[in-house]
């Protein structure tokens, strides 16, 4: 009788031409490869907890309320959107939400925009105030539908000074 694991690894009695081998290993030895293998398990999940992955963004774009909607000085996330959008002095603009560190979600805070995962700062208009991020967060392109309402294109990064006029 013979215990198999994996790739035809087996443990115990089995027969090999006319003979019967026996394999076994110690409890060290056991040891060893399962102590290996939660190693490996955990360097695995650590890879994928510090590792960029690219979010999905299956939306392209976004047609949102009427730009006057949105109160001067306000940031108002966009629901599955993963972007913000903000008005100043100057018009509406649009502000991804994606920390430029590892890609994480931000989070509006009392200064701007914080990211949970690792600390950053941002300012309302995505300039960083604190790492380990050191890019500013993207604008995103903001037009005017037919209808008056409001458009991002989630693909077309803009400059930051770019807005949408709201008069």
């Amino acid at each position: 009788m013979a215990g198999c694991f994996g790739d035809g690894f087996c443990v115990g009695l089995y027969p090999v031409g006319g003979d019967v081998k026996r394999i076994t290993f110690s409890r060290r030895q056991a040891l060893r490869g399962s102590l290996a293998l939660s190693g490996l398990l955990v360097l695995n999940a650590v890879r994928k907890f510090l590792g960029y992955q690219e979010p999905t963004t299956e939306v392209r774009q976004l047609t949102l309320d009427v730009p006057e909607a949105y109160a001067l000085g306000s940031a108002t996330a966009v629901p599955g959107g993963h972007c913000w959008i903000v008005r100043d002095a100057g018009g509406v603009y649009a502000v991804t939400a994606v920390c430029t560190h590892l890609g994480c979600l931000v989070n509006e805070d009392e200064a701007g925009f914080a990211c949970p995962c690792h600390g950053s700062r941002f300012r309302l208009d995505g300039g960083v105030t604190h790492g380990p991020a050191v890019r500013p967060l993207a604008h995103l392109a903001v037009s005017r539908t037919a209808e008056g309402l409001l458009r991002v294109d989630m693909t077309q990064q803009v400059a930051v000074t770019e807005r949408l006029v709201v008069g």
